[in-house]
Parts: C-alpha cells; sequence; structure tokens
C-alpha cells in the first residue's frame, strides 16, 4: 500500500478543478466548467470534510515564520 499526504492531495484537488474551471472557460466550454464549479460549490462548501482539509491547507500554505529556528 502506498502512502500519501491526504492534507495536500486536498490542495492538488481544488487547484486541478479550478485549472479545469479556467481552461474549460477559456476554450468555451461551459458544460464542463459548471459542471467542475458544481463539484467545488458541493464539496468545498462549509461544514464538509473537504473544506476543513482545505482551510487546514491553506493554514499550513499560507504560513509565514519570522524565525528561521522555529
Amino acid at each position: 500500500m502506498k502512502n500519501h499526504n491526504k492534507k495536500r492531495n486536498v490542495g492538488i484537488i481544488f487547484e486541478q478543478l479550478l485549472m479545469h474551471v479556467s481552461k474549460a472557460l477559456v476554450e468555451g466550454d461551459n458544460a464542463s466548467a459548471d459542471t467542475c464549479l458544481k463539484l467545488i460549490k458541493n464539496h468545498f462548501k462549509p461544514g464538509t470534510e473537504l473544506y476543513r482539509e482545505f482551510r487546514l491547507f491553506n493554514a499550513l500554505v499560507k504560513t509565514t515564520v519570522s524565525d528561521p529556528s522555529i
């Protein structure tokens, strides 16, 4: 069984969905963009497990530390 980092995976999934929405909109594929937006709205809304994991992921990614020893 292969180990994975679930906290990183949720960030990658969210980013890939947003990239697909952007690409679909540029290409004029509104149906595909709408489908991805519905996935994001349904699964990343407040109260869901993915939303909580995504907030944790963002907190870890966006944290700045002024002292390198920390």
